[in-house]
C-alpha cells in the first residue's frame, strides 16, 4: 500500500481521466484544511481553483467531470492539468429535496445518483419525492426518474462487470436500535422498505425486496467499487477490526478484509486500471493493486 497524496480532509468520492486521480472532500469530519475538489499527483494532493467547496459523488465521462455538491450536479469540461475552464449545472433539487450523494453512469448511459438522508428523517418516511431512492437521468440532466426507494442513506454506486444495475452502499441509522447496514442492488421498481423495514425485525421486511448483503450494525459501508467480479467496500467502522477495506463476492456473501489498520475512519473508495483507491481522516489518498 502506497499514500499517493495527503491533505483532502473527508474524501468522499473518487473519479479517473486515464491516470489522472481526481478526488472530492465533502463536509469536514476533522478540522484539517478546506474541502471541495482535488487532483492528486506527485505524492501531493492539490486543490482544484473554482470547482465547488462540498463534493459527495464524483464520475468521469466523455471529457466531463460529473461532480455532486449535495443541492445539485455539475459537469465540469475543459481540464488542462490543473484547471477545468467551464462549468454547467446538470441537475437541480427542487424544494424540500435532501440533496445528491454518489454518481455513477449505467451502461444505458443515464446518469444514476443516491439521495442523501434528510437528518429530520433519520428514523421516518420523508415526504420528499424523491428522498430516500436512488435516482436515474440523461448525462444532460433530463428524465429523472426513481429507480428503487425505501433507502435511507444510499451513498455510493458502481456497476460491476456485466451487470444492468448499480451496486449502492445504503447506511442505517447509529442512534436508538442499530440495524445492519446493506449493499442493495438496485433494479427498477424495488422498495427496500425503509422506514418500516430495517432488518431489525426481519418479519417486518416481508413484502419488501432484500438486501444483497446484510452487514453488521456500524459497519458503515461508504465507498465501493468493483474488480470482475468482486466488491471492493471501505467501512468506515468496520466487522469488528475498526475501519477497513473488504471484499466481497458481485453475487453476495461474507466480506473479507483487504486492508486493515487505518489510525482513522476511511471513507472514499475508486478503481481505475487495476488499483483500489481510498482515503481515510487523516487526508491522506493510499493505493493498492487489486
Amino acid at each position: 500500500m502506497q499514500v499517493v497524496g495527503t491533505g483532502v480532509p473527508t474524501p468522499t468520492a473518487f473519479a479517473f481521466d486515464g491516470s489522472t486521480v481526481f478526488v472530492g472532500s465533502g463536509p469536514q469530519e476533522m478540522p484539517s484544511g478546506p474541502g471541495g475538489l482535488f487532483v492528486v499527483s506527485g505524492g501531493t494532493a492539490t486543490k482544484i481553483p473554482k470547482t465547488p467547496a462540498v463534493v459527495f459523488g464524483l464520475v468521469w465521462r466523455a471529457g466531463t467531470l460529473y461532480v455532486s455538491t449535495g443541492p445539485k450536479i455539475v459537469g465540469l469540461s475543459g481540464w488542462n492539468g490543473s484547471a477545468f475552464s467551464a462549468t454547467k449545472t446538470i441537475s437541480v433539487g427542487r424544494k424540500g429535496f435532501p440533496g445528491f450523494n454518489g454518481l455513477a453512469f449505467g451502461p444505458d448511459g443515464r446518469l444514476y445518483a443516491g439521495v442523501a438522508l434528510n437528518e429530520k428523517f433519520d428514523h421516518a418516511k420523508d415526504p420528499s419525492p424523491l428522498a430516500q431512492t436512488v435516482v436515474s437521468m440523461t448525462a444532460s440532466g433530463k428524465g429523472l426518474r426513481v429507480v428503487a426507494r425505501g433507502l435511507r442513506q444510499p451513498f455510493q454506486l458502481t456497476f460491476p462487470a456485466g451487470s444492468k444495475h448499480p451496486f449502492v452502499s445504503d447506511l442505517s441509522q447509529d442512534k436508538g436500535k442499530i440495524p445492519p447496514d446493506e449493499i442493495v442492488v438496485a433494479k427498477s421498481g424495488q422498495d427496500y422498505g425503509f422506514p418500516t423495514c430495517t432488518w431489525v425485525v426481519a418479519r417486518s421486511c416481508g413484502k419488501f425486496d432484500k438486501p444483497l448483503i446484510l452487514l453488521p450494525k456500524h459497519a458503515s459501508p461508504m465507498g465501493i467499487g468493483s474488480v470482475g467480479s468482486t466488491l471492493y467496500v471501505s467501512l468506515f467502522g468496520g466487522t469488528g477490526k475498526g475501519p477497513e477495506v473488504v471484499t466481497i463476492p458481485t453475487g453476495g456473501g461474507t466480506p473479507s478484509p483487504f486492508v486493515t489498520g487505518f489510525v482513522a475512519p476511511v471513507i472514499g473508495l475508486g478503481i481505475n486500471a487495476g488499483n483500489v483507491y481510498f482515503g481515510d481522516l487523516t487526508g491522506r489518498i493510499y493505493e493498492v493493486p487489486a
